[in-house]
């Protein structure tokens, strides 16, 4: 038994050391999912100006495009985590890229406004469980200091998309109009379901391919307390100021980021005069910037809880780290001279949001333990509240007093966001849990 014993030591001790495994393996397929999932929901702001030019919408009308998606999205958010508990990550994750897959498809084959209207709200209704999936198995595949990174994967993903969506939905537009871009891409991702069905399981338990030694380390450490099927407590949550902070904040970071999914192109064309040509090129840098910030951002916070053991500082700090950088870039930007210095802080801007970004995902899964997914699911409600709100706001805004001022203004919302992360108080779990 000693020699057991001391073996089983080993084999973990040389796991902690390599740091790579299955579970990363399985990570990078939740970036590509990502990937995809914004690919798609970015592309009607890429092919935005035809679009409305061949279907006769103003800006408006097409802000409440964005809007639906994110209605649907709100309504399958807490449904999805509590699913994704329920039946496992594998299953509902496959079912919604799917899902949204083919709505993507149907967004080109609508006939007229209102069929365009209602395809886009189970569009958003399919995106919906994706996050809450992905906190259930980063709850299941992942040690406790290992959350920031794992979010990361996901959300890197997301904001890769579109870095390189405006090169590529602009190179599919020259070859065979805007609808092509919607056919190719649901295309795409129906055969992104298909890897994540058979290659992706619940838990490493069910996993035929994982090691002994990586199964072992990763139960050992991970912060589900029980094996038994539970519903989340949620009396308790909603009587818990936290978990209102948690989901408010999240509200603002998901507006600001849907304003730049949404009119960011539209902005660069408007009100800086960019061809579509250099569009293209300019909307990706912002992108860019926050993919590397998600993926750094994560790396870093982890680093910082394990040396700290505070996830005020680890995860609180970097978000209002964030929000500080983001109110400044999009200052500057609203009072930049040159086209090019103006996407300079925007890239800032969108950059420094990445930060806060990654923090609300860990906290989501520091908080919630077994039930990240429904206290994920509950954030990203709010967030997709954001997301609802923001294509039409900002549009009438932009309509009505100018791109400038749409910028300032939305500079009030994010400073309460900020002040929001002294509430949340992320050290602690939301509710006791039993022990294992």
């Amino acid at each position: 038994m000693g020699k057991l014993a001391v073996d089983k030591q080993l084999d973990t001790s040389t796991v902690k050391e390599k740091k790579l495994g299955l579970r990363w393996g399985l990570a990078f397929i939740f970036f590509i999912i990502g990937f995809i999932a914004y690919m798609d929901r970015s592309n009607i702001s890429i092919v935005a100006v035809p679009m409305m030019k061949d279907l006769g919408l103003d800006k408006v009308q097409f802000g409440l495009l964005s809007s639906l998606f994110y209605l649907g999205y709100c309504f399958s958010q807490i449904p999805g985590g509590m699913l994704a508990e329920r039946f496992g990550a594998r299953n509902i994750v496959t079912i919604a890229v799917a899902w949204w897959s083919l709505f993507t498809t149907l967004t080109a084959a609508s006939v007229n406004y209102v069929v365009l209207c209602i395809v886009r709200f189970f569009f958003g209704a399919g995106e919906g469980p994706m996050y809450p999936g992905n906190a259930v198995f980063n709850s299941y595949w992942f040690q406790k200091h290992e959350k920031g990174r794992a979010s990361s994967a996901l959300l890197a993903g997301s904001f890769f998309g579109p870095v390189i969506a405006p090169g590529i939905s602009v190179a599919i537009m020259a070859w065979f109009g805007w609808h092509g871009v919607f056919y190719i891409f649901g295309v795409v991702g129906v055969v992104v379901a298909l890897l994540w069905y058979f290659v992706g399981r619940n838990k490493p338990e069910e996993h035929p391919w994982i090691s002994e030694r990586e199964k072992a380390l990763i139960i050992e450490n991970r912060s589900i307390s029980s094996s038994k099927k539970k519903t989340a407590p949620w009396k308790q949550y909603l009587k818990n100021y936290r978990f209102w902070a948690v989901g408010v904040q999240y509200l603002v970071v998901i507006y600001m980021n849907t304003f730049f999914l949404t009119w960011l192109p539209t902005y660069l064309m408007e009100a800086r005069n960019f061809s579509l040509k250099e569009m293209g090129l300019a909307a990706s840098f912002p992108w860019l910037a926050i993919c590397f910030s998600v993926l750094i951002g994560g790396a870093i916070s982890d680093k910082i809880l394990q040396k700290t053991n505070s996830r005020m500082i680890a995860r609180g700090g970097m978000a209002i780290l964030g929000f500080a950088f983001f109110i400044l870039g999009l200052y500057l930007a609203a009072y930049s001279v040159t086209p090019w210095s103006n996407v300079l802080w925007l890239t800032v801007a969108l950059g420094a949001l990445g930060l806060p970004i990654v923090a609300s995902w860990a906290i989501a899964n520091d908080m919630g333990q077994e039930f990240s997914g429904s206290v994920s699911g509950w954030m990203n409600t709010w967030g997709a509240i954001g997301g609802i709100t923001s294509p039409i706001i900002c549009g009438w805004f932009a309509q009505e007093m100018g791109w400038n001022i749409t910028l300032l203004i939305n500079i009030i919302p994010v400073v309460f966001a900020a002040i929001l992360w002294f509430f949340i108080k992320p050290d602690r779990p939301l509710v006791k849990l039993e022990t294992k």
